[in-house]
């Protein structure tokens, strides 16, 4: 599994074996500060294929297995600029931290989609919208969710996500398609799919009480709004279930299908400083957390 750490040896490293054909002794101080020096270099050697890509958004901060971020193989360091597929493989992990520190975690053979990213903490803007197409993926929001005006949704193949909160999963565990609120927040789960229909067919149809009423014509929705609160998506009409608490084993069960197989131990951290300054070679405005989210304790 790679770390933050590998943005010295995989990034930095790589450009200086292909531009002076020589390996670096990534153990010396000189070294290091010679990394940071040519991370920090990059965005002025290149500023075509950055110009070309647009600004970035976010870079991937851990990763475990195969990823990709677009077409190329996810690595730490790697940018995540808009509408970038994030994707994952079997077995995989890929972890994006985004401008505002908020993490995105994908579980193995996911895709998620950056439709939309805006972040102007000067004007309270916080804006994100993510596709997801398959796979479980869970959310730790950053300053976004601070801004006056924020506009955070997620839509998943099961279900589309207003998102209030702070952390939240999605995904399939034990065989049905759930979603999780991980900590006291606030996050509305609707159907997908939900279909227009005139006042008279909402009557019609939408009313428990009609004789033609069909939750599968309808639009519904519920609001998760306490820790480890969680719903389940109705198989037939794509609607999402009561909420509840999920038992211990079901929540350990949904978050694992997002954790690392590996926790970074001390000894793989970088200082804090190392951390921003790779960051801001990168062009984020903030430093980068390289603690992925990880499984509740039994």
């Amino acid at each position: 599994m790679a770390s933050v750490q590998g943005v010295w040896t995989q990034s930095a490293g790589g450009t200086l074996r292909a531009r002076w054909g020589r390996e670096v002794n990534w153990g010396s101080k000189s070294a290091i500060a010679l990394a940071v020096v040519v991370v920090s270099a990059w965005g002025l050697i290149e500023p075509l294929e950055a110009a070309a890509a647009g600004p970035s958004i976010g870079m991937v901060t851990k990763v475990e297995n195969q990823a990709q971020v677009g077409s190329e193989a996810a690595a730490v360091g790697s940018l995540v600029h808009m509408n970038d597929t994030l994707r994952t493989g079997a077995k995989a992990r890929l972890q994006v931290t985004f401008r505002d520190n908020t993490n995105l975690t994908l579980g193995e053979n996911a895709s998620v989609v950056v439709d939309r990213y805006v972040f102007d903490p000067d004007a309270g803007i916080g804006e994100a919208t993510l596709n997801a197409t398959k796979g479980a993926l869970r959310v730790v929001t950053g300053r976004l969710s601070d801004m006056t005006n924020k506009d955070i949704k997620v839509s998943t193949p099961f279900a589309a996500l207003a998102v209030r909160g702070t952390d939240f999963w999605a995904g399939a565990v034990n065989g049905k398609s759930g979603v999780l609120l991980v900590h006291n927040s606030r996050l509305e789960v609707r159907k997908e799919y939900c279909p227009e229909l005139t006042d008279n067919d909402r009557r019609r149809y939408c009313r428990p009480e009609s004789p033609d009423y069909d939750r599968r014509r309808c639009c519904c929705a519920v609001t998760l709004d306490q820790a480890e609160e969680g719903t389940y998506i109705d198989r037939e009409t794509g609607c999402p279930g009561k909420p509840r608490h999920w038992t211990p084993g079901e929540v350990d069960a949904a978050l694992s299908t997002t954790g690392f197989s590996v926790a970074l131990g001390p000894s793989q951290a970088i200082p804090a400083a190392g951390v921003a300054a790779a960051a801001a070679a990168f062009g984020l405005s903030t430093s980068i957390d390289d603690e992925a989210p990880k499984p509740r304790s039994p």
